[in-house]
């Protein structure tokens, strides 16, 4: 792994960090689908695939990963192993987000929280865990990696270091 004095991670993602990213991640998207499947289950189509599509096929393949330093410049990834997700990778990007694909990141981050609210409440134990599983995701983006996090381009970045 290269060695950048600039970039905090550099050294490249603590198994903590991929652990803690993993498991809220996951267990929100399992909960949701679960609950889903529950209520009726014809509305997890969709769910599908905003979720386990919208993120490996469009979040990783086109919007954030592609941009990424650490992938590319530290060999490390805070979702898959390095070598998955630069088979997933369509091709590497070094220019901003277009309208069209900020308006997408923002409304695949927004539907994956909300969309299965409505189902899930009738589950109260699937929709604890579901609201817990989301609250430590996004918590940790915003507060913890998206303030470390080296992707210029994208629209979460919360690094003072490349703010200014």
């Amino acid at each position: 792994m290269n060695v950048n004095n600039n970039c905090l991670l550099a050294g490249g993602f603590r198994f903590w960090e991929k652990i803690y990213a993993q498991i809220s991640f996951f267990g929100m998207g399992i909960l949701g689908t679960i609950g889903i499947i529950f209520s009726d289950w014809i509305w997890v189509i969709p769910y599908v695939f905003i979720y386990w599509y919208g993120i490996p096929g469009i979040v990783q393949r086109h919007l954030s990963c592609p941009r990424c330093p650490h992938l590319y410049e530290y060999g490390d990834c805070l979702q898959l192993h390095p070598v998955i997700t630069k088979w997933l990778i369509k091709k590497k990007k070094t220019k901003p987000f277009s309208v069209a694909e900020t308006f997408l990141f923002y409304l695949i981050f927004i539907l994956i929280p909300i969309y299965p609210i409505y189902w899930l409440l009738s589950y109260k134990i699937l929709l604890a865990g579901f609201l817990i599983s989301v609250i430590i995701w996004y918590l940790g983006q915003f507060f913890y990696f998206c303030k470390r996090c080296r992707v210029k381009h994208c629209p979460f970045i919360r690094s003072l270091s490349l703010l200014s």
